[in-house]
């Protein structure tokens, strides 16, 4: 034991020679003054700070370039890293701003550099993507960052702006839900909607480390419910999404009737249909086909992508689907059904006409149709 505290006391005195560190490191290449720079920087702030202007321009974009440059904003050389930014390819700089993130909330020296950097690129820092930094950095400066430019709208450059949305509600959780509230009842624009209802999710940390939570999901739901009869018919399939991710499937399920209200029935449910084929080739070889026709009342809690297993579901056990055991043979069942609810029966009828013409065997002697009772969902 004592042996081995010889060696590491050692070693570390070794690493923390600060004035052999100081002299050899700006005579190194690129790749060994990185992981050196790095070093010097824990051992002594201020002797890496006099070295940084000499080290830090040669750094190159690659993971121990980025570590150098974090710990040169963190010993005082923000200057020399910005001037190194600038230098930098775009993937590069993506990379950078990735790891002036990853140590954002535990270092004051970082969200000083980003709020500087903000101060000294203006719009640039914004075009950029500098702002993916500080998504999960909470300060008042950097926060502060993130409302100022949601507050200042969207501009001309709209994939920018919603980034920063995404960013702004992740980092302020909950806080952002009102300002989100309100960003959509002022729009109108599709494109604007669709990408203002999905932060929601966002402001209850979906798909970030902490994961999902519970409570702002509950409180974000609320208000994409509460949102939704505003919404442009694309937006509210939006909001279903977006209640789904936020666990609310019972919500989500519910807004099929506002994405429909233009045809909604006078009971407030939605009309839909069913043509249920059997196609089956017969021990002695001859194809037969049998199809079953029936109207589908929903009381309005039926997408329908979700119409085919609710459809099918009912099918399988309450219609006679045995034509290929009944000629001993095998086959196969489709069930088809619309991409939308009917306004009306004319157009439901117009659909089954179309739906039976589509699905029509031709190599079956006969067709039989078989008539069903309404399918109430």
């Amino acid at each position: 034991m004592l042996l081995s505290l010889l060696i590491t006391t050692s070693a570390l005195a070794q690493d923390c020679d600060v004035a052999t560190l100081s002299k050899d490191i700006v005579e190194m290449g690129p790749h060994e003054a990185a992981p050196t720079f790095v070093r010097l920087a824990s051992c002594d702030a201020g002797a890496a700070k006099k070295v940084a202007s000499a080290v830090v321009p040669s750094l190159i974009g690659e993971s121990e370039g980025f570590d150098a440059a974090v710990s040169a904003i963190e010993v005082g050389a923000g200057a020399v890293v910005m001037d190194w930014m600038a230098g930098l390819q775009r993937d590069e700089q993506s990379r950078a701003i990735r790891a002036y993130g990853k140590r954002c909330q535990e270092s004051e020296a970082i969200q000083g550099f980003l709020v500087g950097a903000e101060g000294k690129l203006g719009d640039q820092f914004w075009s950029d993507r500098w702002y993916r930094a500080l998504t999960e950095c909470r300060s008042p400066g950097t926060t502060g960052l993130l409302t100022k430019r949601v507050d200042a709208g969207a501009a001309d450059d709209r994939s920018a702006f919603f980034g920063v949305v995404e960013a702004y509600a992740v980092n302020v959780g909950d806080g952002a839900l009102p300002k989100l509230s309100e960003l959509v009842k002022a729009e109108e624009d599709l494109e604007m909607q669709i990408n203002l209802v999905g932060a929601f999710a966002d402001a209850a940390q979906a798909g970030t480390v902490s994961g999902l939570n519970p409570q702002i999901a509950e409180m974000a739901a609320t208000a994409v419910r509460e949102l939704a009869g505003g919404l442009a018919p694309e937006a509210v399939d939006k909001a279903r999404t977006t209640l789904n991710v936020l666990n609310d499937e019972a919500g989500a399920d519910g807004l099929v009737a506002v994405r429909f209200k233009d045809v909604l029935q006078d009971d407030g449910g939605l009309l839909y249909g069913t043509v249920v084929f059997e196609n089956a080739t017969c021990k002695n070889g001859k194809v037969q086909q049998r199809y079953h026709v029936a109207e589908v009342a929903d009381p309005g809690q039926t997408w329908p992508d979700q119409l085919e297993e609710k459809v099918q579901s009912t099918a399988d056990a309450n219609w006679a689907l045995n034509l290929a055991e009944r000629c001993k043979g095998e086959g196969d069942i489709k069930v088809v059904v619309p991409t939308a609810p009917f306004e009306n029966k004319d157009a439901m009828r117009k659909w089954f006409k179309d739906a039976i013409k589509q699905n029509t065997n031709a190599e079956a002697k006969k067709s039989v149709r078989v008539d069903e009772d309404t399918v109430a969902l």
